[in-house]
């Protein structure tokens, strides 16, 4: 993978996730460290946490979270999610939990402040959820034949703009495009390289964790089957 963190179009988030250190008593709210990307109304930050234990009231947006480094355990009303690195969740706004972290642990974390709030609780993304048949990209923007796609989403906001889930895909190549909407993936399986209007390149591999910033303008190239975690917010209209 060619390390980007400065691109403003796609950019490699376990490496600024990794690099962050322990600070406060609030990890998941205040005292995470916010990040400098164009996600729309979201925010994305960087969590560390040290060894040990901490709660929250409630965060003030719908919070997905990726696990880069180490491994933490969620506690809400609805019971304990168990998180390793490469394994995420979504904190529905206004749940009230608890974290426990064995070892320092470092998380990349996505919210959602828009829209009203829904039922309180943790829900786990499950990277090996069984997937359905979802939209392909249009045609007119394919390169390549058309790909077969798949989606399982397990969260949604309620107003349908903020969506986390998992997705694979057959090997595809499409032009460029306009993102109106911004989304954060973490590759579970093979291999994609983007290349922005301006000829910037990178490839992300298994494993690796980057978000593409609304408003980028960008191509996808892959050669292999794809799958990812993603979290993504849609503007409605």
């Amino acid at each position: 993978m060619t390390t980007i963190t400065d691109c403003p179009t796609f950019i490699d988030l376990k490496t600024l996730a990794d690099a962050a250190t322990p600070a406060g008593d609030d990890p998941f709210g205040h005292d995470a460290r916010e990040l400098d990307i164009g996600a729309g109304p979201c925010t994305v930050k960087a969590i560390a946490l040290a060894a040990g234990s901490g709660a929250s009231e409630a965060l003030d947006g719908d919070t997905f979270v990726l696990v880069t480094k180490g491994a933490v355990q969620l506690t809400g009303s609805n019971g304990a999610v168990d998180l390793a690195a490469g394994e995420s969740a979504v904190i529905a706004r206004g749940t009230p939990f608890s974290w426990r972290a064995q070892k320092p642990a470092t998380l990349i974390g996505m919210s959602y402040p828009l829209g009203e709030g829904g039922q309180a609780r943790i829900v786990k993304i499950d990277n090996n959820a069984s997937l359905n048949p979802s939209n392909p990209p249009a045609d007119e923007v394919l390169i390549s034949e058309k790909p077969s796609c798949r989606s399982n989403n397990h969260f949604s906001s309620e107003d349908g703009q903020f969506s986390c889930g998992v997705w694979d895909s057959t090997p595809y190549t499409r032009k460029p495009i306009f993102f109106h909407h911004t989304e954060l993936m973490h590759l579970l399986a093979g291999e994609v390289t983007f290349t922005d209007a301006v000829g910037t390149t990178a490839t992300f591999s298994k494993g690796d964790t980057l978000i593409i910033e609304q408003g980028a303008e960008c191509s996808w190239d892959s050669r292999v089957n794809v799958a990812k975690i993603y979290s993504t917010f849609k503007p409605a209209a």
